[in-house]
């Protein structure tokens, strides 16, 4: 619950709609196009070439300039000339005299076109706050995008760092032995916002000159493209789903994590530099909101003192975290004292096949030459015997190099002595998360497909208490047994489900192919049921119907109440293929999205000083919508990014909310919750594995694979 005396407000703006200029609307024939990406480059088009504001939104391109109707075509037509490929599909643009603004159409209004007046004063406040870190420095870069909150308009002003290298990209590639070497690398375009992946090399300047030129109307762009040498190289970048051709010298190149290493950036300094504690983010997001403040755009944040109707905290929405252990015992939460709990209470649903002593046998996979772990091994059996599980090491595997041939033979040679699991102990360098094929793969690859579970012990690891519980945990969980559940079941629903596609884009080829859905399936208490896996590939962004129904059969979601977890939106007809199939089978499914970035953030205020919210703190955007703080961050010093809750009556936004923050409690794989419920927690890190073949071959299961 809440603090006594805290008050809540969030970095969103409503809009001073009284001061706002008369918007009229054009609406495009398309001919079956894509209209939003005609129409959002036909609003740039116009915004280059006439007065005014021009912004794409609600369909329509959106102005505060009217034109005659042949003004507007004579502009079509150049672009028919000249992007002859993504204009081909416009037919017509006409005034819409019957249009009239929704608050929505004046938020991406405001945020897409009024903004843009001020943007260069915004971004002189943020330069004054530029870091300096040896080979690179952190800049604080905002943005600005368009909400509803209550059916009235409202922005929302968000700050992030980057970390941009001293070196902008044609410096950088004079240093390299091939062009190809760039592709990967995230970069930013000097002369305006646009971030993305480098993903091909397209040539040299001489051959794609004229064709540029006759891209971009931006005065900035041309003079750099008129510029450059005729050897000057032409990368394609990714933003978003769209893709852009630049020449080198119009990038900068931004640093990710796995970058550190390439670019020598300490990688402490600069992740304490990325970091923005509340305080000081939230004195960014004054210094920008005062801006618009001064020139009307907006009124004052919404803060629960003056909207308190529009503030939700763990207590509004039921949310009271309790776990249920061996013997029916329930504790408060505490992830301070899981570990203790398990030992005091038990599990609450040890696997069968450890009944009666039978012990948990552990193959061993060293990979850290002369580091000893047997001290380690020591207190891990010991962990293990407190919570009445006896344990075997039936055998160890020395490896020299880390190698898929050498990890392969150290795999074989250990099975035959039957493990359980396999611990493997990798040095720091060797990191799962580093999305190149690495020998955290290898080993993936090696055990995932075989249904062999295995557990990775870090270097840094071995003396870590703190990670003694998380490796405690994943062993347990690897090997079926359910440690707790929720003390109470979720009053409004039957099971839980999480789904998500394995997305990746095609290589140099348009669109995606999307190699697998996935579904994970629990209790309405959270004890995990099994998961699904469709393996077949799947183009495009929709599940198809006929895999929805073999997500859900008849004989396990007839007649259920199911609240789904959708990871990120639900894509074309997904929404009313599942509707549908609920309908057929008599279930009644409660569908909810849970989008991860994007989300404008939440600050507590006690005492007139700024901190964290709370878990379960959330601003409510209407009866469907609402930002949640689902978990805080580890750091003290950081500012907890929440997740978008978005759902469909008759589940309200406070059961959509206590069924995300629920399912956060239940991550077997470490003690600290995370910020995504265990439905789709990892999702990420599945497609990332799927899309490579680490898959279990039992397409059904009931181990938690992924852990």
């Amino acid at each position: 619950m809440a603090a006594q005396n805290t008050q809540l407000f969030v970095e969103v703006f409503p809009i001073q709609t009284s001061t706002l200029p008369r918007i009229f609307a054009y609406k495009i024939d398309t001919g079956g196009g894509d209209a939003s990406t005609i129409g959002g480059k036909l609003a740039y088009r116009l915004r280059r070439k006439f007065k005014g504001h021009w912004v794409w939104t609600s369909n329509r391109v959106v102005t505060d300039a009217q034109q005659p109707p042949n003004e507007i075509m004579s502009v079509v037509e150049e672009l028919w000339r000249e992007q002859p490929d993504v204009f081909k599909d416009l037919k017509d643009v006409k005034y819409d005299p019957d249009w009239r603004p929704t608050s929505y159409a004046q938020a991406i209004f405001v945020a897409n076109g009024l903004f843009v007046d001020i943007e260069h004063e915004i971004r002189d406040v943020l330069y004054r706050k530029t870091q300096d870190i040896g080979n690179a420095r952190v800049e604080r870069v905002h943005e600005i995008r368009g909400w509803v909150v209550q059916g009235q308009p409202a922005v929302s002003v968000s700050i992030s760092s980057r970390l941009i290298h001293k070196q902008d990209l044609k410096s950088y590639a004079g240093g390299i032995s091939s062009p190809e070497e760039l592709i990967g690398l995230w970069v930013g375009d000097k002369t305006s916002t646009l971030k993305g992946e480098i993903i091909e090399i397209g040539g040299r300047m001489r051959e794609h000159r004229t064709r540029l030129l006759a891209l971009t109307q931006r005065e900035e762009m041309q003079d750099i493209i008129k510029n450059a040498s005729d050897d000057e190289i032409i990368v394609r970048v990714l933003s978003g789903h769209n893709e852009y051709e630049y020449p080198i010298s119009a990038l900068r190149i931004i640093l990710r994590m796995e970058n550190f290493p390439r670019f020598s950036i300490d990688s402490r300094r600069a992740l304490k530099a990325l970091r923005i504690e509340p305080t000081i983010r939230s004195q960014l997001v004054k210094d920008v909101s005062n801006i618009a403040l001064n020139r009307k755009l907006v009124m004052n944040a919404y803060c629960s003192k003056d909207s308190p109707g529009t503030f939700l905290n763990a207590h509004n929405v039921g949310f009271a975290p309790r776990l249920r252990f061996g013997g029916d015992r329930i504790v408060p939460y505490d992830e301070k004292i899981l570990l203790k709990s398990l030992r005091d209470y038990g599990l609450y649903k040890p696997s069968e096949r450890f009944q009666n002593g039978v012990p948990i046998n552990m193959g061993i996979i060293n990979t850290l030459g002369s580091t000893r772990i047997g001290r380690f091994l020591q207190e891990l059996q010991q962990e293990l015997k407190r919570l009445n599980f006896e344990s075997n090491f039936v055998g160890e595997e020395n490896v020299q190099k880390v190698s898929r041939v050498d990890l392969e033979k150290a795999i074989e040679s250990l099975q035959t002595g039957k493990p359980h699991i396999l611990l493997v102990f990798f040095p720091d360098e060797l990191d799962e998360d580093d999305e190149e094929w690495g020998a955290y793969h290898n080993l993936k690859s090696l055990t995932v497909g075989r249904g062999i579970a295995s557990q990775v012990v870090y270097q840094s690891t071995l003396d870590n208490q703190y990670a003694m519980a998380n490796i405690v945990f994943g062993i347990l969980g690897k090997t079926g047994n359910i440690p707790f559940i929720l003390a109470e079941p979720l009053p409004y629903a039957d099971l839980v489900v999480g789904i998500d596609i394995a997305r990746e884009r095609k290589k140099r080829l348009v669109g995606s192919i999307n190699a697998t859905a996935i579904a994970r399936i629990y209790f309405s208490n959270g004890e995990f049921l099994r998961y699904v896996l469709h393996d077949a590939p799947l183009e495009g962004e929709t599940i198809p119907e006929n895999v929805l129904q073999g997500l859900f059969p008849i004989s396990e979601f007839k007649g259920k109440r199911v609240v789904i977890h959708r990871d990120g939106y639900f894509r074309g007809e997904e929404k009313q293929a599942l509707n549908g199939w609920a309908q057929k089978i008599g279930a009644n499914f409660y569908l909810i999205e849970v989008i991860k970035t994007g989300t404008p953030r939440l600050y507590g205020v006690q005492w007139e000083k700024i901190q964290q919210p709370l878990k379960g703190d959330a601003f409510k955007l209407s009866s469907t919508e609402a930002f949640l703080v689902s978990t805080l961050p580890p750091f003290k010093d950081a500012t907890p990014q929440p997740l978008r809750i978005r759902t469909d009556a008759p589940l309200t936004i406070e059961q959509a909310i206590h069924s995300i923050l629920s399912l956060t409690l239940l991550h077997y794989g470490s003690v600290r919750p995370p910020r995504l419920p265990v439905t789709i927690h990892y999702s990420d890190r599945i497609a990332h594995l799927a899309l490579r073949g680490i898959k279990p071959k039992d397409l059904e299961g009931n181990i938690p694979f992924w852990l």
